[in-house]
């Protein structure tokens, strides 16, 4: 597979950002107190914790399966969904979604395109859920500044305002390119072309938002998803002897969910840690108890999503040389459109 040196340097940044989480952590926190911290983990609430993360990807998979119209069977999607997840865990440059498109490319109906579409909407609706969580939990917490809290309700509010505004631009196709044709006035005609071509790819992955009824569904379903993540990382502060408190774990979450946003190493090692220590601490809790829960939560998280896309892998008689030879021709020869979503 030919890499761009682009690509190289995102590598490189995201090897680096991990590095520099990882030395500041142990830099922080002695390894040998995040070690003593884990040997005295409850392994009853961390198998609790192994469960909900079971649960929020067989979620996951409904949803996409929901943003495909239902034009697939759960079970293989799940798989399909099981086998991206780990290879996004293993390989750079964000090749489990390369590979998930590519496998719902494969099936009867669909097309590379509409996985690519649809995955798109996932990480729009997810990111837009975490902000507008992001006040709701903040303002309970009273621990924290003033004017942090002030800035998250300012943000909730505004990303109430911006799915509004996406369910007016899936109504209204026509208007959403006057729109973008508006902004674009200054950029070359073959840059326009590309950016509509990529706005009509997010509409299509939009559609569900053209009847309200489908809307709620879908809203109500990326929200009913993040709850058992909210009992896991509850159930993982219990398993380091910490008060279990959905509040606080509803926040850890959304810090981590953030972290892992930033450039880092497959598998966002680092970044996350840093995340969820930052959050914990930010709560008045032990350094060493989140240093701890941050590893325990990433190895286990880490685990389940190997084991299950080897299970996937298994399941739909995929190969592991045929798909990563298979993954290397995909990313040369998906559209320009297409590869910018998925990077």
């Amino acid at each position: 597979m030919r890499v761009s040196a682009q690509k190289k340097r995102q590598f490189f940044l995201g090897m680096t950002v991990s590095g520099l989480c990882l030395g500041g952590m142990f830099l922080i926190i002695k390894p040998a107190e995040i070690v003593q911290a884990i040997q005295q983990a409850e392994a009853r609430y961390l198998w609790g914790t192994a469960v909900y993360l079971l649960i929020y990807l067989f979620l996951r998979a409904v949803r996409w399966r929901f943003l495909l119209g239902n034009r697939i069977t759960q079970t293989k999607l799940f798989h399909m969904q099981n086998i991206g997840q780990m290879l996004t865990q293993l390989l750079p440059f964000r090749l489990g979604d390369v590979a998930r498109a590519m496998l719902v490319g494969q099936q009867p109906g669909l097309t590379v395109p509409q996985g690519v579409t649809t995955m798109v909407v996932e990480r729009l609706l997810d990111m837009l859920l975490m902000v507008l969580l992001l006040p709701l939990a903040l303002l309970q917490i009273e621990t924290l500044p003033t004017w942090l809290r002030q800035t998250a309700l300012v943000s909730g509010v505004a990303t109430v305002g911006l799915i509004l505004f996406l369910v007016i631009v899936a109504n209204k196709r026509p208007l959403a390119h006057n729109m973008l044709t508006w902004l674009g006035s200054k950029w070359s005609r073959r840059r326009n072309e590309k950016l509509h071509q990529q706005l009509d790819n997010l509409l299509d992955g939009l559609t569900a938002f053209t009847h309200w009824r489908t809307a709620l569904g879908l809203l109500s379903l990326s929200l009913l998803i993040w709850v058992p993540v909210v009992l896991a990382y509850n159930a993982a502060l219990q398993a380091v002897h910490l008060p279990a408190s959905f509040i606080n774990a509803t926040f850890i979450m959304i810090a981590g969910a953030f972290a892992v946003a930033a450039p880092s190493s497959p598998g966002q090692i680092g970044v996350f840690h840093m995340g969820v220590i930052a959050a914990m601490t930010a709560l008045g809790l032990p350094a060493e108890a989140a240093a701890s829960l941050a590893v325990l939560y990433h190895a286990i998280n880490f685990l389940l999503m190997v084991l299950a896309g080897v299970a996937g892998l298994n399941s739909i008689q995929v190969s592991v040389t045929g798909l990563t030879q298979a993954l290397g021709f995909r990313v040369r020869t998906l559209p320009p459109e297409l590869a910018d979503s998925i990077s």
